[in-house]
């Protein structure tokens, strides 16, 4: 069985209610500017607009931060 990480955090940023406005591939962008790319298995480089914030290897570590840092008008 073929494992897909980008499918995997699509999966998790829904069922963490967080917006995602498009997905082209391993690349999503999502609500309150962030912009997020799967790098490999459990790698996930996050950015807000265009400016890299910090990468992540754990997608419940990854998940929250956006939660938390989403502008309140998005995080209702």
């Amino acid at each position: 069985m073929n494992y897909n990480e980008a499918d995997f955090v699509q999966y998790a940023l829904q069922q963490m209610e967080i917006p995602i406005l498009n997905r082209n591939g391993k690349y999503f962008d999502l609500a309150g500017g962030f912009s997020l790319e799967v790098e490999g298995r459990d790698l996930y480089r996050l950015s807000f607009e265009q400016w890299v914030i910090s990468p992540f290897d754990d997608i419940g570590t990854l998940c929250q931060f956006i939660k938390t840092n989403l502008t309140p008008s998005t995080n209702e």
